[in-house]
């Protein structure tokens, strides 16, 4: 009877163990879930889609090439730690997303067009004329809501 009683407790203390086991891997998955979700927010976005976007390193933003006829705006790209760069061609208002702090801007549309950042109430932020390869820093891209590149 003590062989009895030593194998069940001993079941019992297995079965809690895997009990306690498939509890940790249970609260553990949301955390792993919820990681991509958070990386994925912080990614600044653009809408209409630019011309073309894509990522340059931390100190690389000077050395871009922004072609003829687009502005060019970098703006700090906090889960990848570089910048995001957009080309945009098109005249036409562009919706800024996750845009925080600091970022540049190449001008380098022909014609001397401008470039024109504007709040969410659509109230004028900043302006800035063509200035080819020479970056423009942008004080502040937090309240910068719409950009018109014209």
């Amino acid at each position: 009877m003590h062989k009895g009683r030593m194998i069940g407790i001993t079941l019992a203390a297995l079965g809690m163990a895997l009990a306690g086991g498939s509890q940790a891997v249970a609260k553990e998955a949301p955390a792993v879930v919820a990681q991509p979700a958070a990386v994925a927010a912080g990614t600044p976005g653009m809408s209409p889609a630019p011309e073309r976007a894509t990522y340059v390193g931390r100190n690389n933003f000077y050395e871009y090439n922004c072609r003829s006829g687009r502005a060019c705006l970098a703006v700090w790209n906090e889960p990848g730690g570089n910048w995001r760069v957009f080309d945009m061609l098109a005249c036409t208002t562009y919706r800024l997303s996750e845009a925080y702090g600091e970022g540049g801007l190449k001008n380098n549309q022909t014609g001397g067009a401008i470039v024109s950042m504007y709040g969410a109430s659509g109230n004028h932020l900043y302006s800035f004329g063509t200035a080819g390869q020479e970056p423009h820093v942008v004080r502040d891209l937090t309240p910068v809501y719409t950009v018109r590149p014209c």
